[in-house]
């Protein structure tokens, strides 16, 4: 899909209207009231906080601090009927089979909202752990108050089980004291420049399988990965760490990075640029399921309708993870005008095929590595 330019939309912040009649009763404003089904769910979720004295437990990926706690507090702000709230990081494939095993044999995890790993999705669904959310997400997108924001429906599971509230994107990003000026590689193409020779990082971990599972873009890709294989890429695991060595001169590029590696660190000042070659991969992640032991169903689906709609300010702010085409995102220049091959969860499930094949065409594990 081409990036698109929405609607500009005013403050993401719902106002929580308290009157008293006989206590105090959450009252929303017209936007929200004119929603009866996310008025519902609006509901459902405060009855829940309240038998659970509005403590909410949420366990994810992100950092604690910088990312987490931010995030979260933005929500309780627009739901002030959220009391405490109470954060772990919990990210990996380990730790997901870990809090799985417990699970299987009757501990049951303290976490009200859990993000599992996709690579466990199948497990967890397996055991029964994954249950259906208390209203229909496909309903929910299309009542949403204007100042909500649109959501692609793409990011909507076909069965209903999960939406994805965050956007990893792809791009390369250099040193611009190591790449000549009018030489910037901003394209896909520039990786294959003679110029780069055996001079640049990729990741081996297949990340930007929307080019995979996109029709127009499949061919080419493939073409493409073939073609930085015969230029001497220089093959080294982790998004971070491949941006750090850029920063520091190892290396002066890095092609096929996730976006918000590269901007966190140039936001600090480091002497880098990023760029968004046209087309460009993006993938939908950080899905919530209901799970089984949740006591917090209705919050748990509040909590991800609200980051992949209002809430995307605050994702992107933190967490650098906004979709590319709101207006609110640092994305949203970058990528204006561009194709954007997505990888749905459709997508998702097709991952052991693009894993095998990427390994395949990067002749691994016999391919340089770092």
């Amino acid at each position: 899909m081409t990036v698109r330019k929405r609607r500009e939309q005013g403050p993401p912040l719902l106002t929580m209207v308290l009157i008293f009649c006989g206590g105090l009763v959450y009252s929303p404003l017209p936007s929200l009231a004119q929603s009866n089904l996310l008025n519902r769910l609006v509901e459902a979720s405060k009855a829940e906080m309240a038998v659970k004295g509005g403590k909410l437990h949420v366990a994810t990926e992100w950092t604690k601090t910088t990312e987490g706690i931010p995030i979260l507090k933005a929500f309780q702000k627009d739901f002030p009927f959220i009391k405490e709230l109470d954060f772990t990081r919990e990210r990996g494939v380990d730790n997901m089979q870990r809090i799985l095993i417990e699970v299987q044999a009757g501990r049951v995890p303290k976490y009200d909202i859990l993000k599992v790993s996709s690579e466990l999705w199948p497990e967890y669904a397996k055991a029964g752990l994954f249950v259906k959310p208390p209203f229909d997400y496909h309903k929910l997108a299309k009542s949403l108050p204007p100042d909500w924001g649109e959501i692609d429906p793409r990011a909507i599971d076909p069965e209903g089980m999960f939406i994805a509230t965050t956007a990893r994107a792809m791009g390369n990003v250099w040193n611009i004291q190591l790449a000549p000026k009018g030489k910037e590689p901003t394209s896909w193409e520039a990786c294959l420049d003679p110029m780069w020779k055996g001079k640049f990082l990729y990741d081996p971990r297949p990340k930007m399988n929307g080019l995979w599972y996109d029709a127009k873009t499949r061919e080419k890709h493939l073409k493409w990965l073939r073609g930085i294989v015969e230029n001497g890429v220089v093959l080294s695991r982790g998004q971070t760490e491949n941006v750090e060595k850029v920063v520091s001169g190892e290396f002066p590029l890095v092609c096929g990075v996730q976006y918000e590696s590269a901007a966190r660190i140039i936001d600090q000042g480091a002497p880098l640029r990023f760029a968004f070659p046209d087309p460009f991969p993006m993938h939908f992640s950080t899905q919530f399921h209901v799970v089984k032991w949740s006591k917090t169903p209705a919050t748990t689906q509040l909590f991800a309708l609200w980051a992949a709609s209002t809430g995307q300010e605050a994702i992107d702010k933190h967490a650098y993870l906004g979709f590319p085409w709101d207006p609110r995102t640092r994305k949203y220049l970058l990528a204006k005008g561009k194709y954007v091959a997505i990888c749905d969860a459709q997508c998702i499930l097709r991952s052991d095929e693009y894993d095998g094949l990427h390994a395949s065409i990067l002749k691994l594990p016999g391919a340089r590595s770092k």
